[in-house]
């Protein structure tokens, strides 16, 4: 730093001054820089956003395009051969548009020096975009409810492609409001509605064209009509906010919105009278498309209105981004310019008037004392040279003779040989004192080497005391030290023992506690097995109660399928009379001849009907003994059951009286595993209070032993000091009756000090 500063010294004033425009200049320039910058961005975000603009409007014609053409497929797959050439036209306009978006995807984007595809990432989902459409074009026969189907994948397909555009186009991200719903209509909101409406109308004709309607047709329709009227309201929404955001697109799109709503309200309408009555599938097909058509086509110029608004907002917004990043540039050149004009005045003005005192001096230093500065302003430097030419008035005035300069300067040096020995400390010596100028200085010269001569003496006395009481002092400090340090070392043994031993005793409790929980946990589970068990007890009589209640049941069963087998018997014993009924009515019926043929074939069928009676009859009586078997079983399972129900409640009973015993004697144990926990606790307090008492004991210990040889140390410096100063005054020469009279009467006080102090220490 300071070669820089040796290095700016260097420099005339000029350049010096030119420097504080130059270092201002590099925070504006960098602030400037950021701010162009940061509207370079933002005019580099929008122009991304025109880009994407661009690219979507042969996307969006050919996703209207693919609408009409899944309504025509499907109306002529369905018996409307009037669909076939409109179907035609259709697909030759999705080519016509795939093509111009395959065009625009390697047209060269400006100011990016790459294509739209690379810009944009869409050039490898174009061609599968383009791959999917030549397979789906060709599918000319098949069910038209799948190809209704494909049709509609091939046109979600197209709306993604759609919003992978928008979203790396920036579109997704515009940041202001107004044409942010601008672009959300465009790029969603009308696509869908689209969509939406051409679905109803290509089903609505395929409906009309084969002059019937399903009931899941009818169900498709109505689920169209309220995704229809739900998608209006998102639109309706977009609108209005765009609108709120921006007044000026309300005069733009005054009184279109309402109409165009009115319009798609009035076609659903039509379209339930037309598909929902049965009496009404009597019209044509390709005119209910058509009709369809003629809506979508009045929303479509809605939408390149609002492409259209959304292209200008976009223009509108990089204008102003590049006139505020102009207009920066252009304010800071002006800045630096005016910096750089006033800079050059104000050097000029410096300049002037310090080369006219650098002048001066000049002359002054060649002797000439009579050229003065002219003033040329009022500030700092102005007053300046006012100043140096009072400063040569004055001094001119003061000018003496070249005999009175030498008499003076004689006079001096013999002052300073006079006074030379007090410099090598000779307080003894004194000045003549004469008349003329030095000679009051010598006789103040005098007075002071008087003085001085008593105070040098008093400074002796006082350090040889001085030396004496700290000589003393240090070393009663010093044994004092040791002695606190000792104190001190075993205090802290003393309290580290104590430490170790509260930990100690602080485990103990810790197991304590422990054990206390392990005693409360034992003891809860006893409790919760005690629980468990008289819970077992219960549900074993409940079991006991529902297996005699079970076997009651299936001796009941077992009756009952005694009365079903006596039944079976009088079954039985009917079949027989039938049979025989029957054939007496057969014998009678040949006997009748002809008038008893019809008689005969009755007969035959209540003999028929007797047989299986009879067949019946024998398999119920099968299933009635096995389940007379099965039941006998059963009542001896069930008693075995039962005598092993029993068992287990004497059992569980016994269990239980012995979770009991258990609980009780856990409960004691928790008692006084809880009684130690909280006595060993309390000691586990007291050692630890012990324990910090030591440590506070051994911390003051440690202070008063530092402060002890602290003191100790500070004595020992200030016997040091004494020694410093009695050899400082040492070498200063007074009289020597005074001097001896000093020194013994120092050594007389140091003696008696010492005495003293002995005499002290023997009395202690």
């Amino acid at each position: 730093m300071q070669l820089n500063f040796n290095a700016l010294n260097n420099l005339k004033i000029q350049w010096k001054l030119l420097l504080i425009p130059a270092v201002m200049a590099i925070p504006i320039a960098y602030t400037i820089y950021a701010y162009s910058k940061d509207k370079s961005g933002q005019i580099e975000f929008s122009a991304k956003e025109q880009i994407g603009m661009d690219y979507l409007a042969s996307v969006r014609n050919a996703h209207f395009n693919m609408l009409r053409y899944r309504g025509l497929t499907n109306a002529m797959l369905r018996g409307a051969s009037a669909a076939q050439g409109p179907r035609t036209e259709a697909m030759a306009a999705v080519d016509k548009d795939l093509a111009a978006t395959e065009a625009i995807d390697g047209r060269e984007a400006p100011g990016y020096g790459r294509n739209y595809g690379a810009v944009l990432e869409a050039t490898s989902a174009l061609k599968g975009l383009q791959q999917k459409w030549s397979q789906m074009k060709s599918r000319n026969t098949g069910n038209p409810a799948d190809v209704f189907n494909e049709n509609s994948q091939m046109i979600q397909t197209t709306a993604d492609f759609i919003r992978l555009v928008t979203d790396k186009s920036n579109l997704t991200l515009d940041p202001d409001e107004d044409s942010y719903y601008l672009m959300d209509l465009s790029s969603f909101q009308m696509p869908e509605l689209f969509d939406t409406i051409s679905q109803l109308g290509g089903y609505g004709g395929g409906i009309v064209a084969a002059k019937a309607l399903t009931a899941e047709e009818r169900a498709q329709i109505g689920f169209l009509q309220r995704e229809i009227e739900g998608r209006l309201t998102n639109f309706k929404n977009a609108f209005d906010k765009s609108q709120n955001y921006n007044p000026v697109l309300r005069e733009s799109f005054a009184g279109k919105i309402d109409v165009e709503l009115r319009e798609i309200r009035d076609f659903n309408a039509f379209a339930s009278s037309q598909l929902l009555t049965p009496s009404a599938l009597s019209g044509d097909g390709v005119q209910f498309f058509n009709r369809n058509t003629q809506l979508t086509d009045r929303l479509r110029t809605l939408e390149e209105s609002v492409t259209t608004e959304l292209d200008k907002l976009l223009d509108k917004r990089i204008d102003k981004f590049t006139g505020e990043r102009n207009f920066s540039w252009m304010v800071s050149l002006i800045g630096l310019l005016l910096a750089g004009i006033v800079t050059w005045l104000v050097t000029r003005a410096i300049l002037g008037q310090t080369e006219q005192i650098t002048g001066l001096i000049v002359e002054v230093e060649k002797g000439n004392f009579d050229k003065r500065i002219p003033v040329q302003s009022t500030d700092e430097l102005g007053r300046t040279a006012k100043a140096f030419n009072s400063m040569l008035d004055n001094t001119k005035g003061l000018m003496q003779s070249r005999d009175e300069r030498d008499r003076i300067q004689s006079s001096i040096m013999k002052l300073l040989d006079e006074v030379a020995n007090v410099a090598d400390g000779d307080l003894t010596a004194e000045a003549e004192v004469t008349e003329d100028m030095t000679g009051a200085i010598a006789d103040a010269f005098n007075f002071m080497i008087v003085n001085l001569r008593e105070l040098i003496g008093k400074v002796k006395d006082v350090s040889y005391q001085l030396n004496a009481t700290t000589t003393d002092s240090a070393q009663h400090s010093e044994r004092l030290a040791q002695g606190s340090q000792e104190q001190s070392e075993r205090i802290t043994q003393t309290s580290t023992a104590l430490t170790e031993m509260s930990a100690q005793i602080v485990r103990v409790s810790q197991s304590a506690e422990s054990s206390a929980q392990v005693a409360e946990q034992s003891l809860s589970t006893a409790r919760k097995g005690s629980e468990a068990v008289q819970n077992t007890v219960h549900g074993m009589n409940r079991i006991q109660e529902q297996v005699q209640e079970t076997s009651r049941r299936i001796r009941q069963l077992g009756e009952r399928s005694q009365e079903i087998e006596e039944i079976v018997r009088l079954i039985e014993e009917i079949t027989d009379r039938t049979g025989v009924l029957a054939l007496n009515a057969s014998i009678q019926a040949s006997a009748a001849g002809e008038y008893g043929h019809g008689f005969g074939v009755v007969a035959n069928e209540v003999e028929h009907l007797a047989t299986r009676s009879a067949e019946a009859t024998k398999r119920i009586s099968s299933l009635i003994r096995a389940i007379q078997s099965g039941t006998g079983e059963a009542i001896v399972a069930m008693d075995e059951v039962k005598r092993e129900v029993v068992n287990g409640v004497v059992i569980a009973n016994s269990a239980g009286a012995s979770l009991h015993e258990i609980e009780s004697v856990s409960g004691q144990l928790a008692n006084l595993v809880r009684s130690i926990s909280h006595a060993t606790q309390q000691q586990a307090r007291g050692s630890e209070a012990l324990s910090n008492t030591m440590g506070q004991l051994a911390q003051l210990t440690n202070q008063t032993t530092t402060g002890v040889m602290q003191s100790a140390l500070t004595v020992r410096n200030l016997a040091s000091l004494a020694d410093d100063l009695r050899s400082s005054v040492s070498s200063f020469k007074v009289a020597e009756n005074e001097d001896s009279l000093n020194a013994s009467g120092t050594l007389g006080g140091a003696q008696g000090s010492l005495m003293a102090q002995a005499a002290a220490r023997n009395n202690r």
